[in-house]
């Protein structure tokens, strides 16, 4: 019985010793990371922190965090795999939907929710009002009207200011200046633009008001 017990010691001993050279010792290190594809998160710097980490003690909870704080991430998830001394990390960020010019004239992408996610080369809606990291939902859906018109219609006006949202003004070199009313109407708006457009109807007028229900207010160049 004493014996026994003296191996049951001594093995216990053993097991916790192996652990704590296991744990703290510095040969069980990740050796291989794998991230996801990103657009804004620096893949790099995630492998760098990682790699050469002991496995065991590897707190993965405050990286996650960090990450997450992106307001361009909505998404991350760490696993870690001891045996294969490998850590996975999947983050999934928002996809970009359209291009707007802000206020200070710097153009960016942005996603359906208006999160700003990264520089654009160009914009053709302007003036935009920055509210945090992100743009009202009205800018990106006025946006998205301006990007569906038929590109005859959308290539010949280079801007829609929304700067006053209760009145867009669309303008362009040798085309009528746009009276488009408030910015939640834009994309009704467009929509008899477009048909008056492609009816050749709005050719030698200066300005063109579609601010009030189905009327349009046509006023002659002098």
């Amino acid at each position: 019985m004493i014996r026994a017990l003296r191996v049951g010691c001594l093995a216990g001993t053993l097991l916790i010793l192996g652990f704590t050279a296991v744990r703290w010792g510095g040969w069980w290190r990740v050796e291989a990371v794998q991230v996801s594809p990103t657009r804004y998160v620096a893949a790099e710097q995630l492998t760098g922190i990682l790699l050469g980490a002991n496995v065991l003690r590897l707190q993965t909870g405050g990286l996650r965090d960090q990450i997450a704080r992106d307001p361009r991430v909505l998404a991350v998830h760490i696993r870690v795999r001891p045996f294969a001394q490998r850590v996975d990390v999947v983050v999934k960020e928002r996809e970009p939907t359209v291009s707007v010019r802000l206020e200070n004239g710097a153009a960016v992408w942005v996603d359906r929710e208006g999160v700003i996610l990264a520089p654009a080369a160009e914009a053709r809606v302007v003036g935009v009002r920055r509210q945090g990291d992100r743009v009202p939902r009205a800018v990106v859906e006025a946006a998205r009207a301006v990007a569906s018109l038929r590109p005859s219609v959308r290539d010949r006006f280079s801007t829609f200011d929304v700067s006053d949202p209760a009145s867009v003004v669309a303008r362009g070199e040798g085309v009528p200046t746009l009276l488009l009313g408030e910015i939640g109407q834009l994309g009704d708006r467009l929509a008899i633009l477009e048909e008056l457009w492609e009816r050749g109807l709005l050719a030698g007028y200066a300005t063109v008001d579609l601010r009030v229900g189905d009327e349009v207010v046509l006023k002659r160049k002098r």
